[in-house]
């Protein structure tokens, strides 16, 4: 029986609370044998934007796998110094595990952009494309294209961007990192 596999990608920076109950219920509602974490490398659309060290998203990416025995860390494109396109990555994914079932999880906001990807075509050749709403948003026009499947609820609008916010004027996060993640930014003193 072919494994099924999600594929969650971000910069993760840092990796928050939203991102693992979207993690968790992907998982759940897939019935998915394992989902691949996957910090970005250089994102095109972040081009010339500040991220963190790679060093430290893959570490924070790392602990939040720790969360899940059906996780895992996968780090080709964090790895590598080329621009990071989906599509590549998920080429790359296939031919290593064309044994695999791929499902390629995204928030509505990326899925309202999806046809302005590199290659959207072929993206959903390879994988089903399953969206989750995010807490407070505008349900998409009938009319409007629709993704393979939609997770079922809806997801906090927690932002990495409005993390970082936080820690840099020195407010507290609350409970939207976790505790090992939280421990990690503090030690390494990132976002200040």
């Amino acid at each position: 029986m072919k494994e099924r596999v999600g594929i969650f990608g971000g910069t993760f920076d840092p990796p928050h609370r939203a991102h693992l109950s979207v993690a968790r219920a992907a998982c759940d509602e897939l019935a998915l044998d394992r989902l691949l974490w996957i910090p970005a490398g250089q994102p095109p659309h972040k081009v010339g934007t500040t991220m963190s060290e790679r060093h430290h998203r893959e570490e924070m990416t790392r602990l939040m796998t720790d969360e899940d025995v059906r996780f895992r860390e996968e780090l080709g494109e964090i790895m590598s110094d080329a621009v990071s396109y989906t599509v590549d990555t998920l080429e790359r994914i296939h031919r290593a595990h064309s044994d695999w079932t791929l499902f390629l999880i995204m928030g509505e906001d990326q899925w309202v952009t999806f046809d302005t990807w590199r290659k959207p075509d072929r993206i959903r050749e390879l994988v089903e494309v399953v969206v989750y709403r995010r807490a407070g948003s505008t349900p998409l026009a009938s009319n409007a294209p629709q993704p393979d499947q939609w997770l079922s609820g809806h997801y906090l609008v927690e932002a990495s961007t409005d993390i970082r916010a936080l820690i840099r004027s020195g407010q507290p996060v609350g409970e939207a990192l976790i505790p090992s993640v939280a421990a990690y930014v503090e030690k390494h003193g990132l976002y200040r």
